[in-house]
């Protein structure tokens, strides 16, 4: 037979097998076919031996010179039955094809590399079932892209990785000149309630107050060696800088030392020494104060019988009686003084973040609980104090950080030597100390290296 005459009988058998072949390929119970190969030719129009071919799951191929080639190896048979295929809107392709024998993984991977597709690219499934004409109908189906698993914006570029973390160094920090953003040192003189007589009294706050000042300028060092760029200082009174002497409690007019003219002139000594002796070393300063209970001025005792008003308080007038003190003076012409009318709250700004102030007196509760509503309550009605990015506050005699997101909370210890009051109510007592810190853009926060000096 010739090759043309091949293909044709190839042809009449496919078309005979996609129609109407099954109804007459059947076997009877003693597992003989009830029809022969002989009576399906005549029914189909085709010859004898083309039945007999294909019930025996064999095909006549050609090799690409023309000839006959070896039917039965598996890799040379042709498909009896071409393929179909078919596409979903979604994209998802099915297809079907015909062979003498079942494909395996990688006859699917080939066949879906003949169709212009990366197999390692998309997702499949198949399947093999058996065809009365002798043989498989191999089904491809679900044939998709997978989802992308990585974008070209976090494909990592191993190579480059790699050489950039071999050739990384530190950068060469020369000592005391500071590299990067500017940053601020802030010094919180809190709670130094001077002339109160608990603990070790005036004498103890003072020792404290002089090692602080030491302390304050080694730190600055310390950071400046390190390369921070420190050219501002930003010096706050949080508030009772003097014990006042009556109204806050019962025996304070039996035992607080001297008089109210005595703790005030105290306090503008402790203010102006280190005034004068840090100021100097920055380029730009900032003097803050809050108002606050214990300096209250009355005209019929303490806070509870006051005829005054929340402006009229000693912390304000001696702030005000130390820009005097400073003005006109060359090494103080770049301190500027932020001193509240009758607000609580006190807002400045250093080396480009928002800070807010107080003395905490109005603040309920001694933890981050209490700070949060309070603090939730005061931006409604206060845009500054949703600006604040650091809040520093005092009055509660201990050293606690609240992280609340939005800003970062300091509550800072006292200087004095203890109180009675706060044990004999509480039970509590905290160290005593002088809290600095840096803040700036140089850190995510806002700040940087808490210290309790």
């Amino acid at each position: 037979m010739s090759q043309c005459a091949y293909q044709l009988e190839i042809d009449k058998v496919s078309a005979a097998v996609a129609h109407t072949f099954e109804a007459y390929d059947v076997k009877n119970p003693s597992g003989k076919y009830a029809y022969t190969s002989r009576t399906i030719a005549a029914q189909l129009g085709i010859s004898k031996s083309g039945i007999n071919r294909h019930r025996a799951g064999k095909c006549i191929c050609y090799r690409t010179d023309g000839q006959k080639s070896n039917k039965n190896k598996p890799e040379s048979r042709a498909l009896l039955v071409g393929q179909s295929e078919t596409h979903d809107a979604d994209g998802t392709s099915s297809y079907q094809t015909m062979s003498a024998t079942p494909w395996g993984y990688q006859d699917f991977r080939k066949f879906i590399a003949s169709k212009g597709q990366d197999p390692d690219k998309v997702t499949f499934t198949w399947g093999v079932t058996s065809n009365p004409a002798g043989g498989y109908w191999n089904k491809l189906n679900n044939v998709k892209p997978k989802p992308e698993t990585f974008t070209a914006d976090n494909v990592v570029d191993y190579a480059a990785a790699q050489a950039r973390l071999r050739a990384y160094k530190l950068p060469q920090r020369i000592p005391g000149c500071g590299l990067g953003e500017p940053v601020a040192a802030v010094l919180n003189l809190a709670d130094m309630q001077l002339h109160k007589p608990d603990g070790d009294g005036l004498a103890g706050t003072l020792d404290r107050l002089m090692n602080g000042l030491e302390n304050f300028e080694d730190y600055v060092a310390r950071q400046r060696a390190g390369g921070r760029s420190i050219d501002e200082l930003v010096m706050v009174n949080n508030g009772d800088p003097f014990e006042g002497v009556s109204g806050n409690y019962a025996n304070q007019n039996h035992t607080v030392h001297t008089g109210l003219r005595e703790q005030m002139n105290t306090v503008l000594d402790v203010w102006e020494t280190y005034s004068r002796e840090l100021f100097p070393q920055f380029d730009k300063g900032q003097f803050v104060t809050v108002h606050c209970n214990h300096t209250q001025f009355g005209r019929q005792g303490g806070a509870k019988d006051s005829l005054t008003g929340d402006s009229d308080t000693g912390s304000a007038f001696l702030a005000e009686a130390l820009q005097r003190i400073l003005k006109g003076r060359p090494e103080f012409d770049h301190v500027r003084f932020t001193i509240p009318d009758d607000q609580m709250n006190v807002y400045t700004e250093a080396a480009g973040v928002p800070m807010g102030f107080n003395h905490g007196h109005k603040i309920p509760g001694a933890g981050a609980d209490g700070f949060e509503k309070w603090l939730n309550g005061q931006v409604r009605g206060d845009e500054l104090a949703y600006r604040a990015r650091v809040w520093i506050t005092a009055h509660k005699h201990s050293l606690q950080f609240f992280d609340l997101g939005s800003a970062s909370v300091f509550q800072c210890p006292s200087c004095d030597g203890g109180s009675k009051w706060l044990r004999d109510t509480a039970g509590r007592y905290s160290q005593s100390g002088i809290l600095a810190l840096l803040v700036g853009n140089h850190t995510t926060a806002g700040w940087s290296d808490p210290a309790l000096i």
